[in-house]
């Protein structure tokens, strides 16, 4: 596996009140920093990235409607994705959750995104993580590159120990993807998530930080 690297951004670069710039700095992991691959680049969210972020999703909408909590295609806008930013940037301020976006590296597109949310601490050090392609975007591995990517940063710069993922069984490609990135089926978590307005069965996988030296 290719050696992410992480990069810094300059402080300024974060618009907002000037004690959560200096409570960011002071984490110095987010959001400040962005971790490339030989393809992809993935970062934190910015205001200017509201454009691309409503296009791809409306454009992927019949696609993405499938595997995600619902939501309508006329919610996706830029008053929704400013609410969404404020928002993760408040889970982040309170370790609560991160969210990423994943661009190409030659001409920056819009790839999708990776969340990790729910995040605990003390003795449970874990995170869930979750993911999303643009229905264009899919077929070339710029996900699993994605992940592997940032699963060092995970362990590294948020010190978590396990990495949970769900999926539905029948999402044989999110499936596939997890697996081939060493996440080992545990079971299935009853009724776990509302996806599509019903509430879904989802498989449970697992990475350890141990699991794959690699990492």
């Amino acid at each position: 596996m290719t050696e992410y690297k992480l990069k810094s951004i300059k402080t300024k670069s974060f618009k907002g009140n000037r004690l959560k710039k200096i409570a960011y700095a002071l984490k110095g992991y987010f959001p400040h920093n962005y971790i490339e691959s030989p393809r992809v680049i993935i970062r934190y969210p910015k205001r200017r990235d509201w454009k691309a972020w409503v296009k791809l999703r409306q454009e992927s909408y019949n696609f993405l409607q499938k595997w995600e909590p619902y939501w309508e295609i006329n919610q996706c806008n830029r008053s929704n994705y400013m609410r969404q930013l404020k928002m993760q940037r408040t889970k982040a301020t309170y370790d609560l959750a991160y969210s990423f976006l994943c661009f190409r590296k030659d001409n920056k597109d819009l790839l999708g995104g990776i969340n990790i949310s729910n995040i605990q601490r003390g003795v449970i050090q874990t995170c869930n993580i979750g993911y999303w392609l643009g229905e264009r975007n899919i077929g070339y591995g710029y996900m699993e590159e994605s992940i592997k990517a940032i699963i060092p940063y995970i362990y590294k710069q948020l010190k978590i120990h396990r990495i949970q993922a769900l999926t539905l069984e029948e999402n044989i490609a999110s499936r596939k993807l997890i697996e081939k990135v060493n996440f080992k089926k545990e079971g299935v978590l009853r009724e776990a998530m509302k996806i599509n307005n019903e509430w879904r069965d989802h498989l449970i996988y697992s990475l350890l930080i141990n699991d794959n030296q690699k990492y």
